[in-house]
């Protein structure tokens, strides 16, 4: 997967997408139209997934913990600029303890988001396991 700044009209809908996981609001209701943009990337899964850990996580992950956090949506061009700072300064050892990879497995509405998306694009192994 080409680095983020060399493929930001492909990576933009993808961070739209996935950056509005992380609202103050209900997000299960914006599940179809999050699939639909993910579907519609080109990316797979997996890469989808490393996308969501390694640069919307850390830029949007403190929006659920603050306790008047962003609801109406993320400006694209602020979600750009931090996601390209971040790509410039990450090191070795920011990429191998990255909370982002840790906490996406255990976050509910990306795992339903997947699996919509594995079901509209059909992205299983033979033995059902998402790919």
């Amino acid at each position: 997967m080409r680095p983020a700044r060399d493929d930001l009209p492909n990576r933009r809908p993808v961070w739209d997408a996935l950056s509005d996981m992380f609202l103050d609001s209900d997000v299960s209701h914006t599940r179809t139209w999050r699939v639909q943009a993910l579907a519609a990337s080109g990316y797979s899964i997996a890469e989808i997934e490393r996308i969501l850990a390694d640069e919307i996580f850390p830029v949007c992950g403190p929006n659920l913990l603050a306790v008047a956090g962003e609801w109406a949506g993320f400006d694209i061009a602020w979600l750009e600029s931090c996601i390209l700072a971040r790509e410039r300064v990450r090191s070795r050892w920011g990429r191998l303890f990255n909370l982002g990879r840790f906490a996406v497995h255990h976050f509910g509405e990306w795992q339903a988001t997947k699996a919509e998306l594995a079901a509209v694009r059909d992205e299983h192994d033979g033995a059902g396991r998402l790919i």
